[in-house]
């Protein structure tokens, strides 16, 4: 009995330190019983505190720390029972330890992955053989050198038994945990392991393996969140040392051998525990093994079907796989590959894959499967190369790259191709379709606007300059010889231009006679390339129609002086229109004013419409002065638009203004209505004086002309005989018999026609026998030199016979001097009016004129005769 008792208070009891603890504090010495009691509590606090942080249940560490609690209970009832029995002390120190062995070994298997606890018949084969193995080890190490410990009696023998099977199923659970723990955590296990192993020997060492096994706890980083994740390297965090589990049984078995042997070499008796321990060791070893290869077959089983299932979805896609190493040599290439590219071998395994690219991929291809480049490094994900094919044409292929390299399963790169030529190739002829002139081949406007915005990204500290080349003649040539004509000349223009700009210089058809020449260098050089091209314009052009001669207007505008394309085209637009405008013949570039027009027509583009409403507009009035009467007969109402930040905007800005916006009907049936009705009570001598109001032409081709005039005759009571409405030669020579009937509408209904700026343009004394008009107004620039010119006299007074013997008045407008009044008289002309005679004046100023001269408006230099 007391060999019993030396035996369990010398030796540790399993790993938990329970056991460690009661056969500490039942030795000798009390001060070292103690200093290993408080070392134990210490442990139980570190494991309580890290398995509090691994998990909220109870688990694992937190079991491990109940265990040195249960000792402390069997040293407290030594105390208080106070035994002289030794085997009642003994049983009174142990027996609490064995919870505490159990919760120690619950501990350990906590700590094996779930999956692990779930593996089947291998972990209970691998648990029951280690276990076996290290009561076998106990038996030989612990038990054979204690001599006499067989004379125990047999309830010493049982006890003694139970401790060595409690502690090596501690020690077994531990080197469990050590064969199937995660890769992250086998240090800990390693670590828990060596504190078992110390331990279990006896108290000399337990004080270090209650430090290492806090030192476990403390080490442990807890479970893999993510069974995905990577370490450095690659190395799955979650992976398992699958080559330790398969050495481990083999080393435990090898363990029992060497045992057995050693207690065979030794001299001494084989015991029936180490024999029948051994047959067991060797039983289980062989089915351990059994139960690995079929575990192997089943696996190797599902890989083969998996490996078969995924070849036939391979096979079966249309997509071609291309695998690539980690040199990006080819792998592996699917049959879909080479039915592609008509050769089975066309994309040999082993060969470089950068070797069989067409030339100008080989770098793009290479960056973009450059470690760290992601994938492709295209923005869509997808990466396009061409390979060439069996008959020697190159197939593109649009892949999609999955960088498996930092797997280390994997290591490769897998890219899921698809034979994209046809839709390339179509995708190009759309291009041409898209961005391609059908008439001249140049790039159309599309194309010019795609040209300039990557002359715009691309910048450059060269200057570069956009020629805007805008065809004069072009709709003569039209209307002479036809549409087909049109086009050989179109033709022809853009050969000259594409033989007159450097190679390098894009010429572009940006739309019906206009191009674009995208030219480089410096203002001089581009100023000169700009007058050779307005040169070879004008040059004539032969036809199958005969010969041609074509004017050019030409905008040009610097780089510099935009920030987009939109902003460049407006530039070079407002430049050609500024040239068309000048009528020099020659170049013109942009400048800042032309913008400042732009945006003051846009201003008023913007703010006309509603103006008459808001009460900016007004009606002035110029009295039509009898030359034989000397008297005011009529006058012409005149619109005048105050603008609130422009001021005073003339009729000859705002009513093309008008037109462009689509309000001029409102515009003019609004003044229409305020002449109308200001001009009703005007009258001298008893005779009513005549209105005079301007029509547009945009007025008479809406049609709602004669709708308007008698709304407003029926509106204001205006009798139809006074009102005079003037229209232009232009308007009523036009093409559509809308225009002549509503005109017939007007002079039946009593209203009269004027013709106004006859003189300017084409007129013809010809039309004066055909339009159907009733007075005949002079332009300006008759009157101008009528004067001082004895021919524009003489054309005056042809003019003024004609019209008196065709019945109609005639008008005189702009007469500023009484040279020119003398001279109209002397010519016959019945009617005048202009600065000298009146200015434009709202009606009560003209009421005050007419009343203080009694109705005479005449100019004191002026004689009677």
């Amino acid at each position: 009995m007391d060999r019993l008792r030396w035996w369990l208070l010398g030796s540790s009891v399993p790993v938990a330190a329970a056991c460690a603890v009661s056969a500490a504090t039942a030795g000798p010495d009390p001060v070292g019983d103690l200093a290993l009691a408080a070392l134990g509590i210490a442990t139980a606090v570190v494991l309580w505190t890290a398995g509090r942080s691994r998990s909220a249940r109870w688990r694992g560490w937190r079991l491990f720390a109940l265990a040195p609690v249960l000792p402390v209970l069997g040293q407290v009832a030594v105390l208080v029972a106070g035994p002289r029995d030794p085997v009642l002390e003994v049983a009174l120190r142990w027996l609490p330890t064995v919870p505490g062995q159990v919760l120690a070994a619950a501990g350990i298997l906590t700590l094996v992955p779930p999956a692990r606890r779930r593996g089947g018949p291998r972990a209970a084969v691998e648990l029951a053989l280690f276990l076996i193995a290290c009561v076998l080890v106990l038996q030989v190490l612990v038990l054979d050198p204690v001599p006499g410990w067989r004379d125990l009696t047999p309830a010493g023998s049982a006890v003694l038994a139970v401790a060595t099977v409690v502690t090596s199923a501690t020690v077994a659970a531990a080197v469990l945990l050590l064969g199937v723990v995660e890769a992250r955590r086998q240090r800990t296990a390693l670590v828990l392991l060596a504190a078992v192993a110390l331990l279990a020997p006896g108290r000399v060492l337990v004080a270090a393996g209650l430090v290492l096994l806090g030192a476990a706890a403390l080490l442990d980083p807890g479970p893999c969140p993510d069974p995905d994740a990577q370490g450095p390297g690659g190395r799955r965090l979650s992976g398992r040392s699958t080559a330790l589990r398969q050495v481990l049984p083999h080393l435990a078995m090898t363990a029992a051998c060497l045992g057995a042997a050693a207690v065979s070499l030794s001299g001494h008796r084989v015991s029936p525990v180490v024999a029948v321990g051994g047959s067991l060791c060797a039983v289980l070893a062989v089915l351990h093994r059994w139960v690995t290869a079929r575990e192997e077959e089943e696996l190797g089983a599902r890989l083969r079907r998996s490996e078969a299932y995924f070849r036939s979805l391979v096979a079966a896609s249309s997509d071609a796989v291309l695998i690539l190493d980690r040199t990006l040599q080819v792998s592996w290439t699917s049959p879909t590959l080479g039915t592609a590219l008509g050769d089975p071998a066309a994309v040999p395994v082993g060969t470089d894959l950068l070797a069989l690219l067409h030339p100008d991929d080989v770098l793009p291809v290479s960056r973009a499967l450059a470690p760290g480049a992601g994938d492709g490094g295209d923005p869509s994900g997808l990466l396009r190369l061409r390979l060439r094919h069996a008959d020697g044409t190159w197939r593109v292929l649009e892949a999609s790259v999955s960088d498996l390299r930092s797997d280390t399963v994997v290591g490769a790169v897998v890219l899921h191709c698809r034979d994209t030529t046809e839709r390339v190739a179509r995708e190009h002829t759309l291009e041409q379709v898209a961005f391609t002139d059908p008439v001249t081949g140049l790039p159309n406007r599309a194309g010019c606007e795609r040209t300039l915005e990557q002359a715009l990204a691309e910048g450059g500290s060269s200057p570069r300059s956009l020629l805007l080349v805008e065809l004069d003649g072009i709709d003569a040539v039209r209307e002479d010889a036809g549409r087909d004509v049109v086009t050989e000349v179109l033709v022809e223009v853009a050969r000259r231009l594409r033989a007159t700009v450097r190679a390098g210089d894009p010429v572009m058809r940006v739309g019906g006679g206009a191009f674009a020449v995208l030219a480089g260098g410096p203002p001089q050089a581009v100023d000169l390339l700009a007058d050779r091209c307005l040169s070879v314009v004008e040059q004539p052009l032969h036809t199958s129609a005969g010969v041609f001669d074509l004017g050019a207007d030409i905008g040009v505008v610097e780089f510099a002086a935009a920030g987009s394309v939109a902003e460049l085209m407006t530039r070079a637009e407002l430049a050609v229109r500024a040239a068309c405008a000048a009528g020099t013949g020659t170049p013109l570039r942009y400048r800042p004013a032309l913008s400042s027009a732009a945006e003051r027509r846009a201003r008023l583009r913007e703010d006309l419409p509603g103006a008459w409403d808001r009460g900016e507009l007004s009606v002035l009035f110029q009295p039509v002065v009898s030359l034989a009467e000397r008297r005011a007969t009529g006058v012409e109402a005149l619109l005048r638009w105050t603008h609130p930040r422009l001021g005073e905007v003339p009729p000859a800005e705002f009513v093309p203004v008008a037109e462009r916006a689509g309000v001029i009907g409102e515009l003019q049936r609004w003044a229409l209505e305020q002449a109308a009705t200001a001009a009703l009570p005007l009258a001298h001598g008893g005779t009513p004086l005549r209105l005079g109001v301007n029509i547009s032409a945009s007025h008479v081709a809406a049609r709602t002309l004669v709708r308007d005039v008698a709304a407003v005759l029926e509106s204001t009571g205006l009798p139809p005989e006074r009102l005079i409405l003037e229209v232009t030669e232009a308007t009523l020579a036009s093409e559509g018999e809308h225009v002549a009937a509503d005109i017939r509408a007007l002079r039946l209904m009593g209203v009269h026609v004027a013709l106004d700026d006859f003189g300017t343009g084409r007129s013809s004394l010809a039309h004066l026998t055909r339009l159907p008009i009733d007075v005949l107004k002079l332009d300006r620039s008759f009157v101008l030199r009528i004067d001082r010119d004895r021919e524009t006299r003489a054309l005056c007074e042809s003019v003024v016979g004609i019209a008196a013997a065709l019945g109609l008045d005639v008008v005189a407008e702009g007469v500023e001097t009484p040279a020119q009044l003398g001279a109209l008289r002397a010519a016959g002309c019945g009617f005048a009016q202009g600065f000298l005679l009146g200015r434009p004046m709202r009606v009560q100023e003209l009421v005050e004129v007419l009343d203080r001269g009694a109705g005479v408006v005449w100019p004191g230099l002026v004689g009677s005769h």
